[in-house]
């Protein structure tokens, strides 16, 4: 007798994953060159009138501002042109209502940004930047602007590297996730933050115990 164990299309496709996954999650980078990480792209909805083709986001190892884990990290700043620097990608899965989504990163802000930049005026090497947070937005849709602020820090004014937890949950479905520097208050202001070793995204069904952990 020949047992066979069926089960359901529906099952099949309805199962949630427990993590969903994150390319080059520490930032990972060849060379100079790769001024945005391989893995990661920005979303030119929070750009304002900045080409992408502008941004310098890859911070390469320097002993003045070592990062967290391996030789590059990301500085994601604010401008008073009202460009707000970011960085997102396509998600294996979709966010999805009923689930909660919780993800680890470490985070640090530098007042000074050393490198020259196009977004800055020619020649300055140096200028003072202020503390920002960053916020976590989902999008349906690469192109698709419909979008979500999922959740938010509190104001990163530390310079050492410190661990966050984020836990949010999705009120709609979202295959793209975007980190996204933002000012604090109204008015616009030169701001940065660093960014460096993101984890994968656990979710469950039920809040997580981050004070637990």
């Amino acid at each position: 007798m020949i047992l066979v164990v069926t089960t359901p299309l529906a099952f099949i496709f309805c199962q949630t994953p427990e993590t969903l996954r994150l390319r080059n999650r520490s930032f990972d980078a060849y060379n100079k060159h790769f001024v945005i990480p391989p893995g990661w792209l920005p979303q030119p909805l929070f750009l304002g009138t900045t080409p992408p083709k502008n941004l310098r986001l890859t911070r390469f190892y320097r002993p003045e501002e070592k990062s967290q884990k391996g030789n590059t990290h990301v500085a994601l700043a604010v401008y008073t042109n009202g460009t707000r620097e970011n960085i997102g990608q396509k998600l294996n899965y979709p966010m999805i209502k009923g689930h909660y989504y919780t993800m680890d990163l470490w985070l640090a802000w530098s007042p000074f940004r050393t490198t020259i930049h196009p977004i800055l005026h020619a020649g300055d090497s140096e200028t003072d930047l202020q503390p920002v947070k960053l916020q976590v937005y989902g999008f349906q849709s690469e192109k698709d602007l419909s979008n979500s602020l999922l959740t938010e820090t509190s104001v990163i004014h530390h310079r050492e590297w410190r661990k966050y937890t984020l836990v949010w949950t999705s009120p709609g479905k979202f295959q793209y996730l975007y980190l996204v520097a933002t000012w604090v208050g109204d008015g616009y202001y030169m701001g940065n933050l660093l960014l460096d070793n993101v984890s994968k995204i656990r979710v469950s069904f039920d809040p997580p115990d981050i004070n637990g952990k």
